[in-house]
């Protein structure tokens, strides 16, 4: 006879056996999401106690808390995900569970007004500086802020003018700490392990391995900051930038600048819109970005603004 568990216990379980099936970033993005939404509400009741009931008013709540498309869906996934190993292990829920998909909404994160990108572009071809000339790379390509941080100058073909996006550069929680704090402290011994920890590994996806064709401007500067190939773009050493150093700097410079400020992914979205703005191939769009369909790009990534859209308007006349 299967032992009666509580669903925190199961949740555990589930853990420990992903763990080594998927990426660091991946785990640390898991356990984080069952510890912060789904165990408080959930974790304390039998996993033969689970019903629909339950499951519907728990999604309400979460829905209630505007969260993310993308967090209400990695909730969902990892619930069903847990639920099947118990079922798997004779851990039946009270009745045939349902699962309540989150029907997708557009994100409504400000974008990046277009005299305001134009400034910034204005000020980045201008600028001398290495930090700066990174940013120019993210804001001509599209590329993830990790990607951008993972960038290393042995990425760049030069002969073809194209960069390739091998690697990108998370802070993630540290798998290591969590095991260190379920052992009981040895006399003697301090537990120094951070929290987190800066994670360099393969893109978000396969599709997010790719080459990128650069603008012939952007080599020609690029010349000038050329580094051996193991260095980061970023830095020029072989250490590398993590993201909140670059979202950090990024929001500093728009200050000096006097742009409004933004969130760095903005850049994306800019780059995105911009591109199917100018009556271009929305497939070559969705390659460079990485994405594995262009209906991704097309829901997510592209947004008309409104002087847009009147100009639409007069030449449908």
């Amino acid at each position: 006879m299967t032992k009666e568990k509580n669903f925190s216990q199961l949740c555990r379980q589930w853990t420990e056996c992903v763990r080594y099936q998927v990426k660091p970033s991946t785990y640390g993005v898991y356990v984080t999401m069952i510890e912060k939404h789904i165990l408080p509400e959930l974790g304390k009741f039998q996993v033969s106690e689970l019903n629909n009931r339950m499951l519907e008013q728990y999604f309400q709540d979460k829905q209630g808390q505007e969260l993310s498309w993308n967090t209400l869906r990695l909730i969902v996934f990892l619930i069903k995900a847990i639920v099947q190993m118990g079922e798997d292990l004779g851990l039946k829920p009270l009745e045939r569970l349902h699962y309540h998909i989150p029907r997708y909404k557009k994100s409504s994160a400000r974008m990046f007004e277009h005299d305001h990108a134009e400034r910034l572009l204005r000020y980045l071809e201008d600028s001398d500086k290495v930090f700066d000339m990174g940013l120019l790379i993210s804001i001509c390509t599209g590329i993830r802020v990790g990607e951008l941080c993972g960038l290393q100058w042995g990425d760049v073909n030069w002969g073809g003018g194209t960069i390739r996006i091998n690697r990108t550069v998370s802070r993630i929680r540290n798998p290591e700490a969590g095991t260190q704090s379920q052992k009981p402290p040895q006399p003697g011994i301090e537990d120094d392990l951070s929290k987190t920890i800066v994670y360099i590994g393969t893109p978000k996806t396969g599709t997010s391995i790719r080459e990128i064709p650069l603008p012939d401007f952007l080599i020609l500067k690029m010349l000038h900051y050329k580094r051996d190939e193991p260095c980061y773009i970023l830095t020029g050493t072989t250490k590398c930038m993590e993201p909140r150093g670059v979202q950090r700097r990024f929001k500093n410079l728009l200050r000096k600048r006097c742009i409004p400020e933004i969130n760095i992914h903005a850049l994306r979205h800019a780059f995105a819109s911009r591109w199917i703005e100018m009556g271009f191939d929305s497939k070559a769009l969705s390659e460079i970005l990485g994405h594995s369909s262009v209906k991704i790009t097309m829901d997510i990534y592209v947004h008309s603004n409104m002087e847009q859209k009147k100009l639409y308007m007069n030449r449908m006349i």
